[in-house]
């Protein structure tokens, strides 16, 4: 079978089949060893798993009871794309090094701590307490507005401030990928608190050249891109003509030709985010989402919901349930309370029909980004269903019974 070939049934398994292949291998396993088949099936996974899970909710919804998405990258490929497009943003305002631009000096930790500090400064006491986190993402995204609320200085290296075109690129990331001619390519990114992690950093500034170029020119583009590598920055700069054009080369995520006969957002995405297969079964699917994730945009799990909502009405609640997380950073960390037990309200859900209303999340001890200033390490907080966002009642801000889902 020529390489070509191949590359293009790996594809498939990376997208979706592996789900179809390994499933029934993964219960014939479970029946050979227990003697049966087991009584309920769950899936689950974040990030790309995440995308997986989302995937085999849509494919595979008979195979499985109940699936549970965390920061689902379920629109992977623009993504991607939007990542490659940040770097380009992000280098116009850079310090050269080796003659290179070097996209890390873009905005210091310093820079993301002075706008994480605005928005707690805007959004953090539209819940009822000043506490370090804003309860209402959604809400905040009408409040805060970076040319206003965070000062601005001329020359770049002050402190306190952020130059205009500090202001007008962070700007550009947070509307969202678009090409030349406004066409946006991926969703917006909200305005969190949770952008002081070095999560957001990391995506930002080294997983956007170190991963999304061969992820975009290898496996996400019909045709690859033979110049593309893995760390390739000259090639997202387009330096020399032979690199990314986000006019022209975006739109290859959704091509094919003789060779790639399906693509990149067909075999990587649900094919129906309405979840039609998983409704008819009577399945159950929890989603969750980190506000401060840099990666895959909460916005864009907001818009599916909203989208899934908008189909089903009142009855969205009977088989879905989103769960957006303050200050979380891609699958964990940030300023957050991002240890929760969104699987076992799963579990509860499809075997014991407790509907997931709220759960309460609490602190990672391991998790370093913990604001210092919070009052108490065992902190919780709950985490409502989407719409409803946690408002203060009254008594102990360190503990959730002291909020209620509205």
């Amino acid at each position: 079978m020529p390489a070509t070939a191949l590359a293009h049934f790996s594809a498939w398994d990376y997208g979706y089949n592996a789900v179809a292949e390994l499933t029934p291998m993964a219960k014939r396993l479970i029946k050979t060893y227990y003697g049966k088949f087991p009584d309920k099936s769950y899936f689950a996974g974040c990030s790309n798993g995440g995308r997986h899970t989302m995937v085999a909710a849509s494919r595979y919804a008979k195979q499985y009871d109940g699936f549970f998405a965390s920061s689902p990258g379920f629109n992977l490929p623009q993504a991607a794309v939007a990542q490659l497009w940040g770097a380009q943003q992000y280098a116009t305002i850079s310090e050269y090094v080796d003659k290179r631009p070097d996209i890390s000096t873009s905005f210091s930790a310093e820079d993301q701590a002075l706008v994480s500090n605005a928005i707690l400064a805007v959004c953090d006491e539209y819940d009822g307490v000043v506490d370090g986190m804003v309860s209402d993402p959604m809400a905040c995204q009408g409040m805060f507005n970076i040319d206003r609320d965070v000062p601005t200085c001329e020359v770049p290296g002050e402190e306190g401030c952020l130059t205009y075109g500090q202001k007008s690129v962070l700007a550009r990331i947070h509307a969202g990928a678009m090409n030349s001619y406004g066409d946006p390519i991926y969703t917006n990114f909200l305005w969190d608190p949770g952008i002081i992690s070095g999560n957001w950093r990391f995506w930002e500034f080294t997983a956007s050249r170190s991963l999304d170029p061969g992820a975009v020119g290898l496996i996400f583009s019909v045709p690859p891109d033979p110049n593309c590598i893995f760390g390739g920055l000259d090639w997202i700069l387009n330096w020399n003509g032979t690199g990314f054009d986000v006019d022209r080369d975006a739109p290859k995520i959704y091509a094919t030709d003789d060779t790639y006969t399906e693509s990149s957002m067909s075999f990587m995405t649900p094919p129906d985010l309405l979840m039609k297969q998983l409704y008819a079964k009577g399945g159950k699917l929890i989603v969750s989402h980190g506000t401060s994730d840099a990666v895959f945009s909460a916005a864009d799990t907001v818009s599916w919901y909203e989208e899934l909502s908008a189909h089903y009405k009142h009855h969205t609640k009977d088989f879905v349930r989103l769960f957006l997380i303050p200050g979380m950073a891609h699958c964990s960390g940030g300023p957050s309370c991002d240890r929760f037990y969104l699987f076992n309200a799963l579990v509860d859900w499809v075997e014991r029909g407790i509907e997931p209303d709220s759960v309460v999340a609490t602190v990672n001890p391991d998790n370093p980004e913990v604001p210092s200033d919070w009052k108490d390490p065992d902190r919780t907080r709950p985490l409502c269903a989407y719409p409803a966002v946690p408002v203060y009642k009254g008594g102990d801000i360190e503990d959730a019974s002291s909020f209620a889902c509205e």
